[in-house]
């Protein structure tokens, strides 16, 4: 691996880039600290997911056409692909052979952790930890009687889950990795948290929450059959929530389908990526105790942005020019986000470039874009147009101007067509 490291800048900004992904190793443990990275044998190429075919897992689909340019990309909120199911069909049988006789005592049964916690339990985060004396109402202006009480009564997680390296039989555990591992490269991240497998019987559910400090995106591969329970939908609150008070509409009413995104526990085999910044949790579960009949999720987050180059482009020495072209001709990019000029942004922007045969870019476009303003460095009016009119500012579609404008005139030397490269930007 080879290529230029994180850059922190004045605003946090984090871009990582011209980092080729040259061998698959073979590491069957969890990389240090805390992500797993792809392990086959070397395939016949030696870049980040190979050559892109129908069996290479991806978020893109030959079917949505090509995305809008990137300067007119907007926020994606979640992702989405079936490109998993045959991995998810073969855990779910394993899953189900295990649980298949409920008779027959196996002692790996008693491995899952039957995970239930009230939001007024237990140990919390670090961050949390040091602040134990802040009173979780503090924020409101005045408290009922009985609040406190009836928050730390609320459940806030109710489970069974296991490490996911701990239940399914090696192979295919190396499978789904290498999977995993290779979807998040479609958006330009290149290691998964250790995955988590839940099983979620009647009565089970997770409250709201936000686990931001992970990764970019949280993931979720269903294992679950249709029909065999109500409920369970992974629930995500809504962009326009977040900013109520934006363009406020007083007449307007609004219930659960104007506050919150409700995503089906099925198909099996349907993966979903999400920006795990915004409140989100899963439904309660209505149906058996039986784990048969149980919504089974394999989660965790993709983490370690690098820049992932996709086809052929050469020989060793040929993918060193092309890492170092890069790094020199986007050098002025990152000084420019990282200079102040443009209004501080946060979140997760991965572009892709598509290169054709004679090296000219073909399309450059955003396959995850999670950026939003920091409305605490937000500057009002910037200027004024001809006609005299304020100017806004608008940090993000500034962030996104900028990286395409820097993309769309790359060249790379001659070529194989079918070329193309995801270059990852995070805003801290």
């Amino acid at each position: 691996m080879f290529g230029t490291n994180a850059l922190l800048l004045p605003i946090a900004f984090v871009m990582v880039m011209a980092a080729f992904l040259l061998t698959k190793t073979t590491t069957e443990a969890f990389s240090p600290p805390g992500a797993c990275h792809q392990h086959t044998p070397t395939k016949t190429t030696v870049l980040a997911s190979g050559t892109e075919s129908e069996a290479s897992p991806s978020f893109l689909s030959d079917n949505d056409g090509v995305p809008p340019p990137l300067h007119e990309s907007e926020y994606t909120q979640v992702l989405s692909t079936m490109s998993l199911s045959p991995i998810a069909k073969k855990l779910r049988g394993a899953y189900d052979n295990h649980f298949r006789d409920p008779r027959q005592p196996n002692g790996d049964r008693f491995a899952w952790d039957p995970w239930f916690v009230s939001a007024g339990d237990g140990r919390r985060t670090q961050g949390e930890e040091e602040d134990d004396d802040v009173d979780l109402l503090a924020p409101q202006q005045n408290k009922i009687d009985g609040e406190e009480d009836a928050l730390s009564n609320q459940v806030q997680y109710s489970l069974k889950r296991i490490q996911t390296s701990l239940f399914f039989p090696e192979k295919h555990y190396n499978h789904l990795v290498d999977d995993l591992v290779s979807l998040a490269n479609s958006i330009g991240l290149t290691a998964i948290s250790p995955p988590w497998t839940s099983m979620y019987t009647d009565g089970d559910m997770q409250n709201f929450h936000t686990d931001a400090t992970h990764g970019p995106m949280a993931f979720v591969l269903s294992l679950s059959k249709d029909g065999d329970f109500r409920g369970g939908e992974t629930m995500i609150m809504k962009p326009e929530i977040l900013d109520l008070w934006r363009n406020f509409e007083t007449g307007r009413a609004m219930e659960c389908g104007n506050i919150i995104r409700y995503i089906p526990p099925t198909p099996m085999g349907r993966c979903i990526a999400f920006d795990p910044r915004v409140p989100h949790g899963v439904s309660r579960m209505d149906g058996s105790n039986d784990p048969r009949k149980a919504r089974v999720v394999v989660h965790g987050w993709f983490n370690e942005p690098e820049t992932c180059w996709f086809g052929s482009w050469g020989d060793e020495d040929q993918r060193t020019d092309a890492a170092a072209y890069l790094d020199k001709v986007l050098q002025p990019l990152v000084e420019t986000l990282g200079s102040g000029e443009i209004g501080r942004v946060v979140g997760y922007l991965a572009v892709r470039v598509e290169i054709d045969k004679d090296g000219c870019v073909d399309h450059v476009y955003a396959v995850c874009d999670t950026i939003q303003a920091d409305m605490e460095d937000f500057r009002g009016v910037i200027g004024y147009d001809e006609a005299e009119r304020p100017v806004m500012e608008d940090a993000v579609g500034d962030i996104r101007l900028n990286v395409y404008e820097a993309m769309k005139n790359l060249q790379f030397d001659d070529g194989d067509a079918g070329r193309a490269l995801v270059v990852p930007f995070a805003f801290e």
